[in-house]
């Protein structure tokens, strides 16, 4: 079981993107609260912690994981233009004997896959994967599914060429690598082209449902075209 803390979308993408297929649990949490909050209920096997996280001190959570689960190797995330030499020195005052890898953003989700692989191998040399020591659901996860709840903005295509310049507030409420579920107030039909102004992967998407929840709110799944 994986731990990704990080308050970038890309980040949790990318790991979606490098796990899709493979049998292995994923964790998220957005800020460093969260993060100790569920190291008090799962067992990890590997933490992957962005040290730019806004919300909260990295290194503390760093320090905690050192001391609950010292054998468990964390990959940490930074910018390019981080000093990295104190950076270097500050995580080795910490971790000192134990595992972590530092990998430069941004990367590809191949090379976060590599990281990842290699610090599994370090925690159980003799399995392959980390589901083979801590057993987990065996199906193919085609479409592993973030919990993300944050404001954002959709934007309606039409052939009214000022249509698309209006903008749908909606409320982010899960994130794959096919699309995002959200919420708003009024409903958008099925088959609507829409645009976004946020950080996806992706600049389009489509409507592929809608439907009106118990507390007369609209809830919409959008697929990225």
């Amino acid at each position: 079981m994986l731990q990704v803390v990080a308050d970038e979308l890309v980040i949790l993408l990318a790991v979606a993107r490098a796990y899709r297929n493979k049998p292995v649990d994923i964790v998220t949490a957005s800020g460093i609260d969260q993060a100790l909050a569920q190291l008090d209920v799962f067992d990890f096997d590997l933490f992957v912690i962005d040290l730019d996280i806004k919300e909260g001190d990295s290194f503390s959570l760093l320090e905690t994981i050192t001391e609950s689960t010292p054998q468990a190797p964390v990959i940490l995330m930074t910018t390019a233009d981080t000093k990295v030499a104190e950076l270097i020195e500050t995580i080795a005052s910490i971790r000192c004997h134990r595992c972590w890898h530092l990998l430069e953003k941004p990367f590809d989700y191949k090379k976060l896959s590599g990281f990842i692989a290699r610090g599994l191998h370090e925690r159980y040399p003799n399995s392959d994967q980390c589901c083979a020591v801590h057993p987990v659901r065996q199906e193919k996860r085609h479409c592993q599914r973030f919990s993300r709840f944050e404001h954002i903005n959709l934007f309606l295509s039409s052939d009214d060429k000022t249509a698309g310049r209006r903008p749908q507030p909606a409320t982010l409420v899960d994130i794959s690598l096919g699309g995002i579920g959200v919420t708003t107030m009024g409903q958008i039909l099925e088959g609507t082209r829409i645009t976004f102004n946020e950080k996806f992967m992706h600049q389009t998407g489509l409507i592929v449902w809608s439907r009106i929840n118990e507390n007369q709110n609209w809830q919409a799944g959008i697929k990225f075209v």
